[in-house]
């Protein structure tokens, strides 16, 4: 009788996780480039403007804490939007626009290089359940991809 006490909540274990499948891919994609983090910098800086978005602004790890000079690698938030895809998306799906600008995570690594970091467009607006703002997302998956590629 012990044993079957012990084997029934195993067996419900794992009927449990048959039903939920585990989540492989979050959308999160991570480029550590060979590039030394300015030069990458301005690359993807000038890749953004060549494929029709706008940096809308920038923030900074460093500098947000800089008042208490504590040792931090330098990490940047590269917000980008496009003010056609912005309309486009808030129309597919009104509350969309709350994700415009969609951003990029720039971090210097320890040996200077940069590392890049961004959600893909579609499963970030995935969360909007908005089946008009599919294909948008879809086509902003084609241009970050466009912006990655020219900028390492």
């Amino acid at each position: 009788m012990v044993n079957l006490r012990l084997f029934a909540p195993l067996v419900l274990v794992f009927a449990l996780s048959a039903c939920h499948p585990a989540v492989t891919d979050t959308g999160a994609r991570t480029i550590d480039s060979s590039l030394p983090y300015k030069v990458f910098r301005a690359r993807l800086v000038a890749a953004i403007a060549d494929n029709g978005l706008r940096i809308i602004d920038g923030a900074c790890g460093k500098c947000s804490i800089k008042t208490i000079d504590v040792p931090t690698n330098n990490t940047e938030v590269i917000s980008v939007y496009g003010p056609d895809l912005t309309l486009r998306m808030m129309r597919a799906g009104a509350a969309a626009g709350s994700d415009a600008p969609l951003r990029f995570y720039l971090t210097r690594r320890e040996d200077g290089r940069a590392r890049l970091i961004y959600q893909l467009p579609s499963h970030a607006l995935a969360i909007f359940n908005a089946p008009d703002l599919k294909p948008i997302a879809e086509e902003l998956d084609g241009v970050f991809a466009h912006i990655v590629k020219a900028a390492d």
